[in-house]
């Protein structure tokens, strides 16, 4: 039987031969070769900065079912080239821990600084802009294209979470699992050229939101409502700065 050291230089050696370990028990479907050549470089990488990997794989079975799990989890989830890796390792690198992620959170590494690359704000980002647009939509703005939005997506993004929330009555975990699935759809269509669509405001609304202001009337019900949503963006604002 081999030893833990003897796989991993094997492992490392099948990449400066460009081969690639068999697939065994479960039978994974195939893989592009250039996403696994990719994903044994990576590999190496994950073993330095997370040395607990040892705990994980202690033989050559460990070491191909652990590769295969993440190779199809890589698949199914459109990261595909080396620059999609580097950007995950770059946030793995920033980790303090030494045990390795699962493969959902490097995917969500991967997706999270590619969008961060074409400028696009983060989840923690979007949801703050999410709660002060809520409190103040409908008080110091009637409209949306009256809110000063701190990127052009922000408008698209924003609208939809509370458009989502209302319709079908999120939670803030769902809201904000959608606003990760918005960022990365328009990660997407930045990256095959697509622009973000301007903002236009229609000539009776040119006048825009200046904080929370004007108070219009509601039912007791919403305004209550509102209220908490306010006091919650000026806790988000006040703890994010």
């Amino acid at each position: 039987m081999k030893t833990l050291n003897e796989i991993y230089t094997a492992s490392e050696m099948a990449i400066k031969q460009n081969f690639s370990p068999k697939n065994t028990s479960m039978g994974t479907p195939k893989i592009n070769c250039e996403i696994e050549k990719n994903f044994n470089k990576l590999f190496i990488q994950l073993k330095q900065v997370f040395p607990a990997i040892t705990a994980l794989i202690k033989t050559q079975l460990d070491l191909d079912e652990f590769k295969n799990q993440w190779l199809l989890a890589f698949k199914e989830n459109g990261i595909t080239t080396l620059r999609q890796f580097e950007i995950g390792m770059k946030k793995a690198r920033q980790q303090s821990t030494p045990f390795v992620p699962s493969p959902g959170q490097f995917i969500s590494w991967c997706k999270e600084g590619e969008a961060s690359d074409m400028g696009l704000p983060t989840v923690a980002q979007v949801m703050r802009e999410f709660n002060k647009y809520s409190a103040e939509i409908g008080f110091s703005c009637q409209t949306a294209e009256q809110f000063p939005w701190s990127h052009p997506v922000m408008y698209w993004i924003v609208t939809d979470l509370r458009k989502h929330m209302r319709q079908y009555n999120q939670s803030e975990f769902e809201v904000e699992k959608r606003a990760e699935m918005l960022i990365n759809k328009w990660a997407k269509k930045l990256s095959k050229g697509d622009v973000i669509p301007e903002i236009r405001v229609q000539l009776e609304d040119k006048k825009t939101c200046t904080g929370y202001g004007v108070f219009y009337s509601h039912s007791d019900e919403v305004n209550a409502m509102r209220e908490r949503a306010r006091e919650k963006a000026k806790r988000s604002i006040a703890e994010n700065g």
